[in-house]
């Protein structure tokens, strides 16, 4: 670990904020650090009054990898080394070593937009009957395919606007440490399995909000990495309820493989309806949402090599996730 104090205020104090980069996903653009320089530039940028650590979580064979330059752009991160891949494992580690009050997780293909941390800070203080807050996830939508993808595949836990919402985001998030530490991520269920941490969480009488003003751009590297994204979702859409059979719709898995296709009507139906809430909020035009709406049926349909895969109890093998 680089052993340097970490405080955006330069001050010697407790962190109020210990913001958690995690490299998620081996793309291309994560090969040659792209993203995490992009990542860094936009943290080392944030304006807040408030005492932040940064800690980028890698294992110990990539840590010695990072090129000191790279590291320097965000002054006083902290690389801390954790002899896991697993993005949730590391995650859970990082968490368990912050020393901020809240801890805020974002994946290194993350860009923030200015006053991303400043909205966390202000907004679980403005309203401490929440644990956890989330944010909006997009894609620069460039191409009507990215624009009805960052809806499509982002937009299910957005109200809209600032309110409550049932999931916490695994990439976009701040949660109070506390509630982190008693209900972590759960460890080697693939990266979509964070729904079982929210319904534990939940479950306990905590509550999450949404807040839109919290902003990422999220790297888009194609339909390679949809697929990849779309197999993995489908993988955990039943391995977390054969996990815990109180989740939603659970019950349809005592049809088994029968079940998919109900899965598969139920899934397309929601991102219908993520379209025509916040479809205008993630770019998409009027002569975009035909488009949406159709990309709904791919988008699932490569879902359901995953979700076979987790009634056979097998794993994703072909993935670029870490």
């Amino acid at each position: 670990m680089h052993d340097k104090e970490c405080s955006m205020t330069g001050h010697n104090l407790r962190p109020l904020v210990s913001v958690v980069i995690v490299a998620d996903h081996d793309t291309a653009r994560h090969a040659d650090l792209k993203d995490l320089r992009s990542c860094l530039q936009a943290l080392a940028a944030q304006e807040v009054n408030e005492p932040v650590e940064f800690l980028l979580v890698e294992t110990p064979e990539r840590a010695r990898k990072l090129p000191a330059a790279l590291i320097a752009v965000l002054p006083n991160l902290k690389v801390f080394e954790v002899p896991h891949e697993g993005t949730y494992e590391r995650k859970n580690a990082a968490a368990q070593a912050a020393q901020g009050e809240i801890v805020a997780i974002l994946d290194a293909d993350c860009v923030p937009v200015s006053g991303w941390l400043q909205s966390l800070i202000t907004t679980m203080r403005s309203h401490p009957q929440y644990v956890a807050v989330s944010g909006r996830t997009m894609y620069k939508g460039k191409t009507v395919t990215e624009r009805c993808l960052s809806v499509l595949s982002r937009g299910f836990l957005d109200p809209g606007k600032e309110g409550p919402t049932r999931f916490i985001s695994n990439n976009n998030a701040g949660v109070l440490r506390k509630i982190y530490e008693q209900f972590p991520l759960p460890e080697n269920e693939g990266p979509y399995a964070a729904q079982l941490q929210s319904a534990a969480i939940m479950r306990a009488g905590n509550r999450f909000l949404f807040q839109p003003a919290m902003i990422v751009i999220h790297d888009f590297e194609g339909w390679a990495m949809e697929r990849d994204i779309r197999c993995n979702i489908g993988w955990a859409t039943i391995r977390i309820r054969q996990l815990d059979p109180r989740l939603r719709f659970s019950w349809l898995l005592h049809l088994g493989q029968a079940s998919i296709p109900f899965f598969y009507i139920g899934r397309v139906l929601e991102s219908w309806g993520t379209c025509f809430r916040v479809g205008g909020q993630y770019g998409l035009r009027f002569t975009d949402y035909p488009v949406a709406l159709a990309l709904a049926f791919w988008i699932h349909f490569l879902e359901i090599k995953g979700m076979v895969l987790a009634f056979r109890h097998e794993r994703v093998s072909e993935t670029k996730y870490r």
